[in-house]
């Protein structure tokens, strides 16, 4: 065909729909008759969004169905491994198809016009075909090298190397063009698809170890290592015997990664696979490096072993039951110290000290100035072992050398005293330690410990404060300190003080008088601490607290926090710190762990207000209990005992709008005719007060409405005064039937009182005297200073007498029964 005839052949995606018909037709039947060919409708729509951009090369990989069923490199290599490690191997997925799929015949035609298309520079036609075939056939890689090829001509890199990557995945065994590729991904920053395709490679050429190293960076670079590690252990499987150098150095690069990972049972393994694989290359140093392995895995037989093995060690055992025991140990004197002492932690380890001390004499003779720390390792034997005697000659030497005058041998050493029972030494080392290292909290718990075993607690508390200024505090510290001073009662202040502290670390602390406001007026916790923040905020204050920060993860159990929060409570109360009191209630409500407590944090809010004469915040809080519990009576006398001191009448709306909802709640009637009653309403008071009396006669109720008589009986312009006074004195009659015997004192007074204030003494000097009659009843007897009222009763009398000019005898009553 010439030249001219291919300029006027028709584009493909413009040919008749017959053709079209008739090209699909070819497709289908070439293919159905493919007994290779399994068409899979979820691989064209992976394929779809690939090239639309939806997915990456990744996901396009992990998810494409892979019709081969190849053995990868990896289970190769597990071949070469011991039989207990194939077996625990897993197989890896294989890597892509095993070939690449053979295109029908018209599907060849129209890969054949892409490439014509495209040598012509018709671009997007050629595209156009090769996205049809691809669409038509996911697994063909003639389309995909066509478009990387377009792709790369057109300056998109990006989507070239997309389609050089499918390519690969479909067609590729080079291990340098899964190389190439992933050199490329790393340069346009696709970090983890780069790492893909150096996988690609590895498995091609896993003994390849510039690949494993490459992988490995970028690995790292994303923070993962385990992988890395995971991959060199592949290689380091899948090496030869007699590649021994390379085994070598490879096992200790790994072991190296994997200690700083701090994975030492695979550091050992690594080190483990270099001896089994080439033991004629292991020198001592290596042995040294698998011998501090095994020890920190405990595994002393094998550490054993591998001595007899490397070390010129010579043992000698009989089998005593079910045990093998050590009879002789011997290893040549030109060993070095280091394998030495390795022995001896091994030997201690396995029940053969009596083996030891010949062995260890070369280690003393050089002194712990030269070998402190192989000293460190044979105590650490002894200690684990339960040896203590046997370390506490070692331990002394190393006390007495300057070199290692360190907190960390004296704790050693401290810790040793306190199990052989010598406390008093144990205690001067552990204030050594805490010379050496004031912040150790340990130290100072075990010291505390030992102290208020010996008896000496006030040195306990001395020893749980931190003298520097140090950068935190410690929660755990400040919590014993805590413990030790509640058993000392003289000490409560300072408890407080600590307890404050302590408290501090979860609640902001409350620093005005406007910060106390705000925390009282709102009811939800979570609001109030916002409240404080946005009041600071309003002032310019800084929102945080300057405190030091705290240091521990051992807090205290809430319960218990709270139960010291509650003694510290009492111990403010009973030594009349009412602004402390106060302040450590409300501050509790700012509290992110104490929340839980909540009802019984604003119950002691309320008590701290009243002791500290704050009615305005006190009546902020109990307003709201009082709300919530309408039947608990105590919240009552407490909402009444703080409404007394107030300076307001806030709460004569508040009785209002609750007696609105419930008009029959005794103590809000009582409370409603109370405010009438004070502020002269009369009437009102006393059709509250009939109510309440009418529904239920009580004492209370009988004497308040006497008492509304009488005040309006006391008017000036009352009319029918004498039928006020009548109905005043019938009520204070059925009050006194009311309020029985044991009352008898309170009735005879208030009936003094009544009479005094209608100007008839004589009665009432008769009920005064008979109130200093009766102080015997038990009530009195148990609480004089509360319910007594022969002092009040002396003290009316004497006015009684002193307006008739009987100064005798008001002088008489003043001198008996008042007493300054």
């Amino acid at each position: 065909m010439s030249d001219s005839d291919l300029d006027e052949a028709p584009v493909i995606l413009d040919i008749s729909k017959s053709t079209v018909s008739r090209l699909e037709d070819d497709v289908n039947d070439d293919f159905l008759q493919d007994a290779n060919f399994q068409f899979n409708e979820e691989d064209q729509k992976l394929v779809n969004k690939f090239l639309d951009g939806e997915i990456n090369f990744n996901d396009y990989i992990d998810n494409i169905s892979n019709p081969s069923k190849d053995v990868s490199v990896e289970n190769a290599a597990s071949a070469s491994r011991p039989a207990s490690e194939s077996k625990s191997s897993s197989p890896v997925k294989s890597g892509g198809p095993k070939g690449p799929r053979r295109l029908p015949p018209a599907l060849k035609g129209l890969m054949g016009e892409a490439n014509l298309r495209f040598a012509r520079g018709d671009k997007e036609t050629a595209v156009a075909v090769c996205l049809e075939i691809i669409r038509q056939m996911p697994t063909a890689a003639e389309p995909f090298l066509t478009l990387a090829s377009i792709y790369e001509d057109m300056g998109e890199e990006e989507k070239a190397l997309q389609m050089s990557l499918v390519a690969a995945h479909l067609t590729s065994t080079d291990c340098y063009q899964w190389i190439s590729l992933a050199e490329n991904s790393e340069r346009l920053g696709q970090i983890k698809q780069a790492i893909t395709c150096y996988s690609k490679a590895i498995h091609l050429d896993i003994q390849n170890l510039d690949i494993h190293r490459k992988r490995a960076v970028l690995l790292e670079a994303t923070g993962d290592k385990k992988t890395a590690i995971k991959g060199y252990m592949k290689l380091l499987y899948s090496l030869k015997p007699d590649q021994g150098d390379y085994i070598i150095y490879l096992a200790k690069f790994v072991a190296e990664m994997c200690h700083k990972e701090n994975d030492i049972a695979k550091a050992s393994e690594a080190l483990d696979v270099a001896i089994n694989k080439s033991p004629q290359l292991v020198n001592l140093e290596f042995a040294n490096l698998q011998l501090e392995l095994l020890l920190q895995l405990k595994k002393f037989s094998k550490a054993l072993n591998l001595m007899v093995q490397f070390c010129d060690l010579t043992i000698e055992s009989v089998v005593e039951g079910t045990e093998l025991v050590i009879t002789s140990a011997t290893i040549p004197d030109t060993a070095e110290i280091d394998i030495i002492a390795k022995l001896i932690a091994v030997l201690i380890h396995l029940n053969a000290k009596h083996l030891v001390s010949e062995l260890l004499q070369p280690i003393l003779n050089l002194g712990p100035s030269e070998t402190g720390d192989l000293y460190l390792d044979i105590v650490d034997a002894y200690t684990e072992n339960g040896h203590h005697e046997e370390a506490e000659p070692l331990l002394q030497a190393l006390g007495s050398c300057e070199d290692y005058d360190l907190p960390g041998v004296w704790l050693k050493y401290a810790d040793n005293q306190r199990y052989l029972k010598k406390y008093e030494e144990a205690c001067r080392a552990y204030l050594k330690v805490l010379e050496h290292a004031p912040q150790h909290v340990e130290a100072r718990l075990t010291l505390a410990s030992l102290l208020v075993e010996l008896g000496r607690p006030d040195e306990a508390i001395s020893a749980l404060t931190v003298t520097d200024d140090g950068e935190y505090l410690d929660v755990e510290l400040l919590w014993k300190r805590c413990q030790l001073l509640k058993e000392d009662p003289k000490r409560a202040q300072e408890l407080i003080m600590v307890a404050q502290i302590l408290f501090s670390r979860h609640s902001a602390q409350i620093r005005s008088r406007y910060e106390l406001n705000a925390v009282s007026i709102l009811q939800r916790y979570d609001r109030k601490r916002q409240a404080i923040k946005a009041l600071r905020k309003s002032r310019h204050e800084p929102e945080t607290d300057d405190l030091p920060a705290f240091s521990s993860d051992k807090n205290p159990p809430i319960k218990e926090e709270w139960e010291l929060f509650k003694l510290v409570c009492h111990l403010c109360l009973e030594h009349k710190m009412y602004p402390s009191f106060e302040k450590l209630a409300f501050t509790a409500q700012l509290s992110t762990v104490l929340h839980v407590y909540k009802s019984e944090i604003d119950m002691l809010s309320t008590l701290a207000a009243l002791y500290n004469k704050d009615s305005y915040n006190g009546y902020n809080i109990v307003r709201t209990l009082v709300a919530k519990n309408p039947d608990n009576v105590k919240l009552w006398h407490l909402f009444n005992l703080i409404i007394m001191r107030s300076d307001d009448a806030r709460h004569n709306r508040f009785v209002m709008r609750q007696l609105a909802r419930n008009s029959e709640h005794p103590a809000l009637g009582l409370l409603h005719g109370n405010n009438c009653l004070v502020s002269g309403t009369y009437k009102y008071a006393m059709h509250e007060y009939s109510t309440l009396f009418r529904r239920e006669e009580k004492p209370m109720t009988a004497l308040l409405l006497a008492l509304t008589y009488l005040q309006m009986a006391a008017q000036k312009f009352t009319s029918k005064k004498h039928q006020l006074v009548a109905q005043t004195i019938g009520l204070l009659a059925r009050y006194q039937e009311l309020r029985g015997k044991d009352g008898e004192q309170e009735v005879n007074y208030n009936l003094g009182r009544a009479y005094h204030h209608l100007g008839l003494y004589s009665p009432a000097v008769f009920h005064y005297k008979k109130v200093l009659e009766l102080t015997d009843s038990p009530l009195i007897q148990q609480k004089p200073e509360i319910f007594d009222l022969s002092r009040e009763a002396a003290f009316n009398l004497h006015l009684l007498y002193s307006q008739s000019e009987n100064y005798s005898l008001a002088r008489f009553y003043l001198d008996k029964y008042i007493v300054v």
